[in-house]
């Protein structure tokens, strides 16, 4: 639903290549790191180095499966290449937490994923691939793969091990990828049903908010994939206090409260309908979409 901005500088990419580097598989003899197992199979990835694959770009990572696929159609050793496994885990969930520093659930802009576990005294957070590693083992390292999401959406009844690349591989959809336009392309709408008339709404029953695509059908897969308008329908109570407000505080009442307080307008407005900007990082707080496409839809932001 929202897109990733995370670039990856030299001193990132250092890092990371560091960390990775910090493990070794194996007896304490024969053991190697993820690099050192690479450069054993180095033929199988062609022109690929390690760094390559490590941090390849979202835009290409459907070039990169379709070589690897042609050259290796039987993922050989591949699995024990890239392990993401106990070991790996936390050391790279650290480093997200630190350079990507989510809030929110990116898949669904419902959850805080970054939240203190008092129990186990530590930061509750889960990071989904975005290509299944089990189909796809050399990308389970791989920093573009991996997206960082609530618990629900990275559950077996959610995204499970579908395979988006299979099936959407002519749609970009990754959060990463500047070609994902979800929240460009798409927006909750309001529809009210056919007893409401001027908004005299009675309850979040009398709504509906779906997520509706303007012009394509791009993003319907991902949407029933993440049971976004069933997970939504359970949070109307959102709207139905935005669409309350707005009948208390009509824009003559708004002026008047000006002329009161001589508090600007809009500052105004702003504090009572919690209005976000157009250009607002919509990563930070949860329903921030649901939010600010609804105040559209109420005329609250034009």
């Amino acid at each position: 639903m929202l897109n990733i901005n995370f670039e990856l500088n030299n001193e990132l990419k250092n890092s990371y290549v560091e960390l990775l580097c910090s493990t070794k598989f194996g007896n304490s003899r024969n053991a190697k790191t993820v690099k050192e197992k690479f450069e054993e199979y180095k033929e199988l990835f062609g022109d690929y180095s390690f760094e390559d694959i490590i941090f390849i770009e979202p835009e290409k990572i459907n070039s990169l499966i379709e070589e690897l696929e042609t050259r290796n159609p039987d993922g050989y050793n591949l699995k024990e290449i890239f392990k993401y496994d106990g070991k790996f885990q936390p050391l790279i969930a650290k480093f997200f937490e630190r350079y990507v520093n989510p809030r929110i659930c990116y898949y669904c802009n419902i959850d805080f994923i970054n939240v203190f576990d008092e129990e186990n005294n530590k930061n509750k957070f889960t990071l989904d691939h975005f290509i299944d590693k089990g189909r796809y083992p050399y990308l389970a390292l791989s920093v573009y793969n991996l997206v960082p999401c609530c618990y629900v959406c990275n559950s077996k009844k959610i995204k499970g091990s579908i395979e988006f690349y299979e099936e959407l591989k002519l749609r970009d959809t990754n959060p990463y990828s500047s070609l994902f336009k979800f929240d460009e392309k798409v927006k909750f709408k309001l529809f009210l049903h056919k007893n409401c008339k001027d908004l005299n709404i009675k309850s979040k029953d009398d709504i509906d908010i779906p997520l509706k695509e303007r012009y394509t059908n791009e993003y319907d897969k991902y949407i029933e994939v993440f049971k976004l308008n069933e997970r939504y329908e359970a949070h109307k109570d959102i709207v139905f206090d935005m669409i309350k407000n707005a009948e208390l505080y009509p824009e003559s009442r708004l002026k008047e409260l000006q002329d009161l307080t001589g508090i600007p307008y809009q500052q105004i407005k702003q504090d009572i309908f919690s209005l976000i900007d157009e250009d607002a990082d919509l990563s930070k707080e949860p329903f921030s979409k649901l939010k600010r496409d609804m105040a559209y839809e109420l005329g609250l932001i034009k």
